[in-house]
């Protein structure tokens, strides 16, 4: 009997009569709770779309002179590319480092209104300048007894304009020595340069430098030093370019500098210093030069008058 009455019992230690059922849960199968990193994925993925979308709607409303100020924000060019002297467009013999020309950071422009434009003027402006030195080139290498000059033309792009300088060299001087008296192959170079520049809308600014060297000519005992000099070189050159086309109302200011902008810092008294400077002032908005197969072509006679962007006032004839 004890035996039968057992048979019924709990066998795990329970009560008499009583079973107890231990039920497992199975944690390893079925399908849990998805994470969010796919929502994640998602939202970039349609942010990434609209900001595409939104960049093909931009391009198909903007116009070509925006697209063109566009390009020119993300890529313009370098402010002391060098034209001239070395390895640049105008392709002289002689190497010369553009960080000694002069310094041409300037300070940050906010930005305006037409800022497009600004830069659309800007970009077209700058094709133009680089057309302009290759003009240059031509016109200087088309006549013989010119081609040893293209060593002391240098052309480089500044945030003022296109400066041409043309420097002394030994035994190719610019002038007579401590005199205003141009030399004749200085007055033929001006002369085709001239015959260039008479073509363009922008207004010019023409400077005289020196050396560092004291003036001692015959006129010192009067008080006539560098900066006479070189103001009247300035107007030497002033006047042969008018004489070759191109009109007293392009001319801005004509300044003598002395030897206080030299093109070598570091040897003021080298030779190269001593030269002249004419600048094609940027515009501010209006005509630029075209140009076609024959070359660079001159604005219509109605067209506007570019003004510069003037630093010095010009120094009054003397």
């Amino acid at each position: 009997m004890a035996d039968a009455n057992n048979a019924g019992g709990g066998g795990a230690g329970g009560p008499p009569g009583q079973v107890i059922v231990v039920k497992k849960k199975n944690r390893g199968g079925g399908h849990g709770h998805h994470g969010g990193a796919w929502k994640v994925a998602y939202a970039d993925f349609v942010t990434a779309m609209m900001a595409f979308f939104l960049l093909l709607w931009l391009l198909a409303v903007s116009t070509e002179e925006q697209k063109v100020g566009i390009a020119y924000y993300f890529n313009p060019p370098s402010n002391a590319s060098q034209f001239g002297g070395g390895s640049g467009i105008m392709g002289g013999d002689t190497p010369m480092d553009v960080e000694s020309i002069a310094p041409t950071d300037s300070p940050p422009v906010p930005p305006t209104e037409n800022a497009g434009e600004d830069l659309a003027v800007q970009a077209k402006e700058d094709a133009m300048f680089r057309a302009v030195a290759e003009e240059m080139k031509k016109a200087v290498m088309n006549i013989p007894q010119l081609k040893a000059m293209m060593e002391n033309l240098l052309v480089d792009v500044t945030p003022e304009g296109l400066r041409i300088s043309i420097t002394d060299a030994a035994g190719r001087e610019l002038f007579a020595e401590g005199s205003a008296e141009m030399n004749p192959l200085t007055e033929q170079l001006l002369g085709v340069l001239g015959g260039v520049l008479s073509k363009l809308p922008n207004k010019l600014a023409l400077g005289g430098h020196t050396d560092s060297v004291p003036y001692r000519g015959a006129r010192a005992a009067q008080g006539y030093d560098n900066w006479n000099l070189s103001a009247d070189r300035a107007q030497a050159m002033r006047r042969v370019l008018t004489v070759e086309g191109v009109p007293e109302r392009r001319i801005q200011r004509v300044a003598g500098f002395a030897a206080s902008e030299p093109l070598l810092p570091d040897e003021p008294t080298h030779v190269k210093n001593r030269r002249l400077t004419i600048i094609v002032l940027r515009s501010k908005r209006g005509v630029v030069a075209q140009f076609s197969q024959d070359g660079l072509l001159a604005p219509p006679t109605n067209a506007p008058v570019l003004e510069g962007s003037p630093l010095t006032p010009p120094i009054p004839e003397q």
